[in-house]
């Protein structure tokens, strides 16, 4: 796999987002033809506003209070309008250059309006997509050689909720509902489950405790588990009835359950995951839980497995599809590696704006059938 320098990445993010607000300012000035001292002290307010989503989750975490809760949702809404906003205003960039050739008159005077109505619409549909219950998404995994006592079992998978609010409360109460109509016969938690924002005790545990699972509640960690406070997100997991696997395995009849580490957060490298797959290797049906989707092909080099992994949310936001696919080339859906089945969910909820923009969330029930 390759490695990557974080810290570079994170410093031309930060560079990058700044400069989305800059652009914001200069595309607002021209379109309405703001004079100088207009067009100043728009590019000033946007250049705080490019600090305030950060201030937030600054905040979330060192500060946590029920009384800030409206500054951090919109502090972390503001995160996602500027990059939505940024997009839009490019596009209609792009599409002023033929009107001017061909109508001028219309690319001065009606594409702003136009562009700004569009704005509104994305946005729109964006938090309407960030904020409602994600639907269940069944799909249907062939599976070389199941074992027979495996035809047509089911699997849901919760996947990157970041409960850090009462809204992502509701949200999971209303997935934990949908759940349990479906009557799976295993659920699994592959990572993301909390951030900084709520204790474990605000209304997480008995939503979780409700789960009806034939074969109980299993979980792995992800990055934020660890960003959370590692012993804090065990102890929480615990207090949830989630039967944590962190790098270790458990035998469910004709089924063995392995559950990684995050492995990025824990540093492991292709021989700690060889490593780790060889000590769980069964003469059973294999189940992974791996937060990140890496690692992949060597994976389905050492045995035949189904892996399910989230972490990416399928971009969240367009166009970041496109910078997430850069670092997983695994990015959302199901893949097949030789005799192995992997499945990249786009995730439950959202972590920073709670918006979806073409990255729809979901709740996967997957349901093995042999071939």
């Amino acid at each position: 796999m390759k490695q990557y320098h974080f810290l570079p990445v994170l410093l031309t993010l930060a560079a990058s987002y700044i400069g989305l607000h800059f652009y914001a300012a200069r595309w607002l000035t021209r379109s309405f033809c703001l004079g100088p001292a207009a067009a100043q002290a728009l590019r000033a307010a946007l250049l705080l506003a490019a600090f305030f989503a950060p201030f937030a989750m600054y905040l979330r975490r060192a500060h946590h209070g029920p009384a800030l809760e409206v500054f951090y949702n919109f502090g972390y809404a503001w995160m996602g309008i500027i990059m939505v906003a940024a997009m839009v205003f490019f596009l209609s960039d792009l599409a002023a250059f033929p009107l001017r050739r061909f109508c001028a008159e219309l690319a001065a005077r009606r594409l702003p309006a136009a562009t700004l109505f569009a704005l509104t619409a994305v946005l729109a549909v964006s938090f309407y997509g960030g904020l409602k219950t994600p639907p269940l998404k069944r799909i249907t995994v062939p599976i070389r050689n199941l074992p027979a006592g495996l035809e047509g079992f089911k699997i849901a998978q919760i996947s990157d909720m970041h409960v850090d609010s009462e809204w992502k409360l509701r949200q999971l109460r209303g997935i934990v509902g949908e759940l349990n109509r479906e009557k799976p016969d295993l659920v699994l938690i592959t990572g993301d489950l909390i951030d900084p924002g709520l204790t474990c005790q605000e209304g997480l545990r008995g939503i979780l405790l409700s789960i009806k699972s034939r074969l109980g509640l299993f979980g792995s960690l992800g990055n934020h588990e660890y960003y959370y406070g590692l012993d804090k997100s065990i102890g929480c997991y615990k207090d949830f009835g989630i039967k944590l696997l962190k790098n270790e395995s458990v035998d469910l009849k004709e089924l063995r359950l392995t559950g990684l580490g995050d492995i990025h957060t824990e540093n492991l490298s292709g021989a700690d995951v060889t490593r780790l797959l060889e000590k769980s290797k069964s003469r059973e049906f294999t189940v992974i839980m791996s937060h990140q989707p890496v690692y992949y092909d060597l994976m389905a080099a050492e045995g035949d497995y189904l892996v399910l992994s989230g972490h990416t949310h399928r971009g969240q936001i367009f166009p970041f599809h496109i910078f997430t696919r850069i670092f997983y080339p695994y990015f959302y859906g199901l893949y097949r590696i030789k005799d192995s089945v992997f499945y990249v969910t786009s995730g439950a909820g959202t972590w920073g704006p709670p918006m979806r923009w073409l990255a729809p969330a979901e709740v996967p029930i997957l349901t093995l059938k042999k071939y």
